[in-house]
């Protein structure tokens, strides 16, 4: 597939497409989650393993 993106030339506007990309990110990694075959306790227990990683990651970058 190919996919053309004209790439936004002002801040707030790439601010724009980074917050669209991460939404379109996390809404693939939630119907991958809701798909696989296991309860639901362990499918809850993916996502926070998932989120409390991707919080500490945040924790480093902004401590740079």
């Amino acid at each position: 597939m190919k996919v053309i993106v004209n790439y936004p030339k002002f801040d707030d506007d790439k601010i724009e497409l980074e917050n669209r990309v991460a939404d379109f990110h996390a809404t693939l990694l939630i119907e991958k989650i809701k798909h696989l075959n296991i309860n639901d306790v362990s499918k809850k227990e993916i996502l926070n393993s998932i989120l409390e990683k991707l919080k500490r990651e945040d924790t480093l970058i902004s401590n740079r």
